[in-house]
């Protein structure tokens, strides 16, 4: 959701970082974690919602300064941070949203080059200690298990997909979510724990960077590859075949398979402000050979 940012949001900005001079404010009110209000399309002003958040703000800031020495890839670089960690500001990254429309319009040259460099920078991000993303009292967030992913469907996303779906298609989800329930995770690792298409930014040469690191976490690491399902299995492989730690774990493919599934299930209960605005029939048709193929 954007529209023009509030006036009490325009001031705090102005007043905490008088250097950056804007004339336009747009609110992006989407997300659960942050608001976020784009300045003249030109600087991005982050403003964690709660205490939680400021603490992962802190962690995330760490995190970028770490990943700036070791990639190439464009991510933020807060020039701007309020002495309370309650906001900051980046220079926008220019690229469009990699959405499957836009990645399948590329050649396929830049197709194997965006994945290329995808896989390259998975690898040095999960390849991070844990302590790169402790927050200031040394908590380090923890990916989500199975277990409590399927506490989440039953508790609060399965009495809302119920009313978009018909008694077979949710009796497939519940028997799906037992299984996912007790699937092993892998070797833990540094997470990004948001990789989708509206954090993958392109150009019409190839990727141009990667942002939303406010959600890393410490913990399976197939959180990161379920979204490229997508694109095409072939898509994920091209993502492996450059992930330098695909061969210490060997079950890392399928998993993602799962948390792809569970990612898309859980989309239904969006309704309208569901992230990739799939009507519930659209989505039940990319689900169902998902699920036959993991065995629903």
């Amino acid at each position: 959701m954007t529209s023009d940012a509030p006036v009490e949001f325009v001031a705090r900005i102005r007043d905490a970082f008088p250097a950056i001079i804007f004339e336009e404010a747009v609110l992006n009110d989407y997300g659960d974690d942050n608001q976020v209000v784009v300045l003249d399309h030109r600087w991005i002003v982050r403003i964690p919602r709660n205490d939680e958040y400021r603490a992962r703000f802190a962690a995330e800031i760490n995190l970028l300064r770490t990943l700036r020495g070791l990639t190439h890839l464009a991510i933020p670089n807060y020039e701007f941070v309020t002495p309370d960690g309650s906001m900051g500001a980046y220079r926008l990254i220019d690229g469009a949203e990699m959405q499957p429309p836009v990645f399948r319009a590329f050649d396929l040259s830049v197709q194997r080059s965006v994945l290329k460099e995808l896989g390259e920078f998975l690898a040095v991000l999960h390849g991070l200690p844990a302590g790169t993303i402790a927050q200031p009292d040394g908590f380090i967030p923890q990916t989500w298990s199975g277990a409590q992913f399927a506490a989440l469907y039953r508790g609060m996303r399965r009495a809302k997909i119920a009313r978009a779906v018909d008694a077979r298609s949710l009796a497939r989800f519940d028997a799906f979510h037992d299984a996912f329930e007790t699937l092993a995770p892998g070797p833990p690792r540094l997470a990004h724990d948001d990789i989708s298409d509206d954090h993958i930014l392109v150009t019409p040469t190839g990727l141009g960077g990667i942002i939303d690191f406010s959600d890393a976490s410490f913990g399976d690491v197939a959180i990161d590859l379920g979204w490229f399902w997508r694109l095409g299995e072939a898509a994920l492989d091209g993502v492996l075949a450059n992930y330098g730690l695909a061969s210490r774990d060997a079950g890392l493919k399928t998993r993602s398979h799962w948390t792809f599934v569970r990612y898309l299930i859980n989309q239904l209960s969006y309704g309208d402000r569901a992230k990739w605005h799939l009507p519930a029939d659209a989505a039940l048709a990319e689900l169902d050979p998902h699920l036959k193929r993991l065995g629903f």
